[in-house]
């Protein structure tokens, strides 16, 4: 022990000359040198981007059909980004899992012991990452190209897998809500229809407000005819007697007139409809009934565009490729260099910088040694 304390004390003071230091430099460097291009890296990448366009396209011309409530309605499904989805799949164990199966990392005379070790290996040579316009790039660093090459078509397809896998799971989802409310829906227009229809019947309507039109015309014919009439009898009364017949006449046809009236506003129905004060009432109560259609309608309407639509996203579903490849797996032809390596090298340098250069230019040398003197000195 004391002997290897020496050896250290003698090498710290050889340190001390300008020239070992130099030395020791220069051959750290080289070596370090060295090392950033040897054994020589390799990075195979790939790009990506998830789901397929075609798809997108087709389920787009299909919420345009449908003037946009079937896109709507896909919104409540739980659209939260399909490319933070795909990227954590993408880096998902299983996905890890599925590559290691396919290369046959991990067994007895393989290159893993266990599955463990491969992902360990997986998680430090492989990165998955987005880049702008939704693209997910792969890269694979390794020494070796073909091994690279290798990992990177395995997650390729692994993630188109998984992918595949993750769109069906939500497609039957989709499916499912939409069958269900669609037969809901179908239910209850059903059911409005027929209560529509029912009324209509009853109160001898084929179109409420057209009957309501007749009636109020008839009404103000009336109106206007007893008002003529009244005038009429004012003035025989001021320019004939009693026992007049024309007066007597118009007396019967003023009294008529005030009798149809009457009916008209009573609330009754005859074999030509219903009168004004039933149509009244009758108007009421349809135009609710017909609100109730329409609305019952209008969501029927809407699950059927939502359910072409997720037909759509079914049919594509059924392809195993659930992703776009915009750069094939590939070794990119540059030159890389061991990151690690050139750290070191640049921090080797900085520390000679420092001691050869910037401490004897600015004297903290010998203010070191100054301050190491005892007290007194």
């Amino acid at each position: 022990m004391t002997g290897a304390l020496t050896r250290m004390a003698g090498w710290l003071m050889a340190l001390r000359e300008s020239r070992v230091r130099l030395a020791v430099y220069a051959v750290v460097a080289l070596v370090l040198a060295i090392l950033c291009v040897l054994p020589r890296p390799y990075l195979a990448r790939a790009k990506i981007v998830p789901g397929d366009a075609g798809a997108s396209s087709l389920a787009s011309v299909v919420g345009a059909l449908g003037g946009g409530q079937a896109q709507n309605l896909a919104a409540l499904f739980g659209d939260r980004g399909a490319i933070e989805v795909a990227l954590q799949l993408a880096r998902s164990e299983a996905v890890a899992n599925d590559v290691v199966r396919k290369l046959d990392l991990a067994g007895p005379g393989k290159r893993h012991a266990d599955a463990r070790a491969a992902r360990l290996e997986l998680g430090r040579k492989v990165d998955v990452h987005t880049l702008l316009g939704g693209i997910l790039e792969i890269e694979t660093r390794g020494h070796d190209p073909a091994f690279a090459l290798a990992v990177t078509n395995a997650y390729v397809a692994a993630i188109s897998e998984r992918l595949s896998g993750y769109g069906r799971d939500q497609v039957a989802r989709k499916r499912r809500i939409v069958t269900e409310r669609m037969e809901t829906a179908q239910a209850k227009l059903t059911g409005a229809q027929a209560a529509l229809d029912t009324f209509r019947r009853k109160n001898q309507l084929p179109d409420p407000q057209a009957q309501l039109g007749v009636q109020l015309t008839l009404r103000t014919n009336l109106e206007a005819q007893l008002q003529v009439k009244q005038v009429e009898l004012a003035t025989l009364r001021e320019t004939a007697g009693p026992e007049n017949p024309r007066l007597l006449a118009v007396q019967r046809q003023v009294a008529s007139l005030r009798e149809q009236l009457a009916r008209t506003a009573a609330p009754t129905i005859s074999a030509a409809g219903p009168s004004v004060g039933e149509l009244t009432g009758i108007s009421l109560q349809y135009a609710r009934l017909y609100r109730d259609y329409l609305f019952a309608q209008a969501v029927y309407d809407v699950y059927a565009r939502s359910g072409e639509e997720v037909a759509v996203q079914e049919m594509v579903a059924q392809d195993r490729l659930q992703v776009a490849i915009v750069d094939p797996p590939h070794v990119d032809s540059e030159r890389k260099f061991n990151t690690w390596a050139v750290a070191l090298l640049a921090f080797v340098l900085a520390m000679a910088a420092f001691t050869e250069l910037y401490a004897p230019l600015t004297g903290l040398w010998g203010r070191a040694a100054r301050d190491d003197e005892p007290n007194g000195r």
